[in-house]
């Protein structure tokens, strides 16, 4: 059964010689950050094939480009742990790593909220824009 009471202490994160990954752990950090580049690599095909919408486009490159980081620097961090490199190998690299992930995440549910207000930004300076010389409000959105 797996212990979640040394999570909690602080020499657990800060020591520089941790035990060796089990193999079921290294299993399971290779092919979480294994599947992580995977779907970022599908988010932005996705994101490239998604040429009608502009707004949800960005969304899709920035959770891309989450992924694919994140999965690459998740691997980059197993690979030190799984050699047993002392300092970066040490468990707080993947505490740095879940922060950094969880602030990425609520940075792009942030921009995904404000995709009605932006879009309804756009169709009033779309409906103004009628009167004036040029075409299309494109230059509106970048």
């Amino acid at each position: 059964m797996i212990q979640l009471k040394p999570l909690l202490q602080f020499d657990f994160w800060f020591n520089l010689e941790p035990m060796a990954l089990t193999p079921t752990f290294e299993r399971f950090f290779f092919i979480f950050f294994g599947v992580m580049v995977i779907f970022g690599a599908v988010a932005r095909i996705m994101a490239r094939h998604k040429k009608d919408d502009r707004l949800l486009l960005q969304v899709y490159r920035q959770i891309g480009r989450m992924f694919l980081t994140m999965g690459v620097l998740g691997l980059l961090i197993f690979f030190f742990t799984f050699e047993e490199i002392q300092f970066f190998g040490a468990r707080f690299w993947f505490l740095i790593w879940g922060i950094g992930l969880i602030v990425w995440i609520v940075m792009i549910i942030l921009a995904a909220k404000k995709i009605p207000q932006k879009r309804e930004e756009y169709a009033k300076a779309k409906e103004g824009d009628q009167y004036l010389p040029f075409k299309n409000s494109e230059a509106f959105l970048f």
